[in-house]
């Protein structure tokens, strides 16, 4: 993918000032402005994984007790994958009375709902589908979300960054080239912006397939793709 190039050639002694081109400073001279985007992707190593405790009852504190139940039967699992507290955060408990009304809007209170949940990342995929089981064997009523990721994401998020400069300076130069003029040193440079997804990508053949509960056929996932992005515009002198 790439952004747009704009080519802007401005006289030295013009009288009129330089248009703002996306909040980056342009010289009072002639110029070239240039738009690069970097991309890196690569498999994940891990996966972090929400899961959602609630429970209805007609007493706060028999809600609050279900719900810190099933926490504490999660939390003591975890270990048993490999995953240690610094991989854990667990929510407060939030617990409100459930209330709705009638078509003649009378209160109508359904008991005192409760709620918290902990996230869990586990650093060996194979074992993906034996935690989702365990989560849920332990009382989780939901698996609100799952992000793979990949534990050298510093470094692909910096190898993005040096492709978008290296694509903005190639797609300078090449403009450049094309009009006789020669590029010249950088004036000033936008911010970098940088994105994450996680996807998973049809030419990929990879798979996860994990064991499931004995007794039970395993459970088998796409394997997914993440993708570490960066954009940025930069502002380069030409030589006359």
């Amino acid at each position: 993918m790439r952004l747009a190039t704009t080519l802007a050639l401005y006289a030295l002694l013009s009288a009129a000032p330089p248009p703002a081109h996306a909040g980056t400073p342009l010289p009072d001279a002639p110029h070239i402005v240039a738009s690069g985007q970097g991309e890196v992707e690569a498999k994940p190593d891990q996966v972090r994984v929400t899961f959602q405790f609630n429970s209805l009852q007609p007493a706060p504190l028999a809600a609050k007790q279900r719900v810190d139940a099933g926490v504490a039967r999660l939390l003591a699992a975890l270990p048993g994958f490999g995953i240690g507290d610094a991989d854990v955060t667990a929510s407060d408990l939030d617990a409100a009375e459930d209330v709705d009304y009638d078509d003649d809007g009378r209160r109508i209170s359904r008991g005192y709902l409760a709620r918290r949940e902990v996230t869990a990342t586990l650093h060996d995929l194979d074992r993906f589908n034996a935690l989702l089981d365990g989560g849920l064997a332990a009382g989780a009523v939901a698996i609100s979300q799952v992000e793979f990721e990949s534990s050298q994401a510093p470094e692909l998020r910096q190898q993005a960054k040096a492709k978008a400069v290296e694509d903005a300076r190639r797609e300078a130069s090449e403009v450049a080239r094309s009009f006789g003029a020669t590029l010249g040193p950088v004036y000033s440079v936008d911010s970098v912006n940088a994105r994450f997804s996680a996807g998973y990508g049809a030419q990929s053949l990879d798979r996860i397939i994990v064991t499931g509960s004995r007794g039970q056929a395993p459970g088998r996932y796409l394997q997914p793709r993440v993708s570490y992005a960066a954009s940025v515009t930069a502002v380069f002198e030409l030589e006359r």
